[in-house]
């Protein structure tokens, strides 16, 4: 009997052998370029750092004036539309030299026992990327100065 697995073992072990390599896989689109130069030669990226002044947050709210956040919008060319539909944006909030990705939600407590949920999260499309900073409290409370940083691989 075991001589029968061992014959079971090494027949496995030869029919599971690897075949010959392959032709290459086609080009990546043409014109564009990533941080190597090269065009269409593996993942391409880009690094954006963004940053917003206290000045530049737009408080909104529903139709039924609740549910307040807010918002800013960065224009963002490099987003076109090739990265929309067949690339990536991948964002992080960057505090003290650490960076946190995004969707990034932190908790609270003040001196009088309060608690709330502070969370920033963002969205894109072609040309543009809108964060968005909402307190689960809902309470006035505008966002001061914020820095991110954006990674678009295609």
């Amino acid at each position: 009997m075991k001589k029968f697995f061992l014959f079971l073992a090494m027949v496995l072990v030869l029919a599971s052998c690897q075949g010959p390599v392959g032709p290459a896989g086609p080009v990546g689109p043409a014109g564009v370029v990533g941080p190597t130069g090269a065009a269409g030669s593996g993942t391409n990226w880009k690094i954006i750092n963004l940053t917003t002044n206290a000045k530049d947050w737009v408080e909104k709210k529903d139709n039924a004036d609740l549910n307040r956040y807010y918002t800013v919008h960065f224009s963002v060319p490099e987003i076109s539309s090739f990265i929309y539909t067949d690339g990536t944006v991948l964002a992080y909030y960057v505090d003290n030299g650490v960076q946190q990705p995004l969707p990034y939600v932190r908790h609270y407590q003040n001196a009088q026992n309060a608690f709330w949920t502070r969370t920033v999260d963002f969205d894109y499309s072609s040309g543009g990327l809108n964060i968005y900073v909402t307190n689960s409290d809902f309470a006035v409370d505008p966002p001061a100065a914020m820095n991110f940083r954006l990674v678009l691989m295609w």
